[in-house]
């Protein structure tokens, strides 16, 4: 079989596990229940999972805002913003803000997933501060000072981890509101906000 099969059946796994996950639960899944909505063999899916927890890492690795080809896009912070807060929006990000949420809550008591969480948490912070870091500019205030830019990244992310969490429990939100305010926030209102960005499923905070 060829290196583009194998990624291609990989994914095929992940993206079974993600949608069951999604619907039961990390604990309500079983790998019984994955091996079924893939379709494939029960030796089939071990030899590239060896367990659902190897499974579960997988999906969390996966959702830290990056593209599917690597690395961060080139963007704005709002545009990042919009980016991000578009795979939790409801309707279509109604199944994503539950993962979201799935994930934050087992990490808490789980402590290898609550790694793996923290070092994608950490590099989408990482890369929102630059964001921010690389507003300002000589002579114009367009953006949190650079000493607080660290600060004002995380709790924009800590934000849309909290939007992700009302929306998984259908708890009424203004996304626009939500948006505009948090935009005013990190950009300092120099930079208008972007609305919710409808992209292919990719890697939020």
């Amino acid at each position: 079989m060829t290196q583009a099969h194998l990624d291609a059946r990989r994914r095929q796994i992940i993206e079974a596990a993600t949608e069951a996950f999604t619907e039961r639960g990390f604990a309500g899944t079983s790998m019984a229940d994955i091996v079924r909505a893939t379709g494939l063999s029960t030796g089939a899916v071990y030899r590239y999972f060896p367990s659902k927890e190897h499974l579960v890492l997988a999906v969390v690795a996966g959702r830290d805002g990056q593209q599917e080809a690597g690395g961060f896009p080139s963007e704005s912070a709002a545009e990042l913003l919009g980016r991000l807060i578009g795979y939790v929006t409801p309707p279509e990000g109604t199944g994503h803000a539950r993962l979201v949420s799935l994930i934050w809550g087992d990490a808490a008591v789980t402590p290898h997933l609550a790694t793996v969480a923290r070092e994608r948490h950490d590099a989408l912070q990482r890369h929102l501060t630059s964001v921010l870091d690389a507003r300002r500019m000589p002579g114009r205030e367009c953006g949190p000072e650079p000493e607080d830019s660290g600060a004002v990244a995380q709790v924009a992310l800590a934000s849309l981890i909290g939007y992700a969490a009302l929306v998984a429990t259908d708890t009424p939100v203004d996304t626009d509101g939500f948006l505009r305010a948090l935009g005013r926030m990190v950009t300092g209102g120099y930079e208008p906000a972007t609305g919710p960005t409808r992209t292919q499923e990719a890697p939020p905070a």
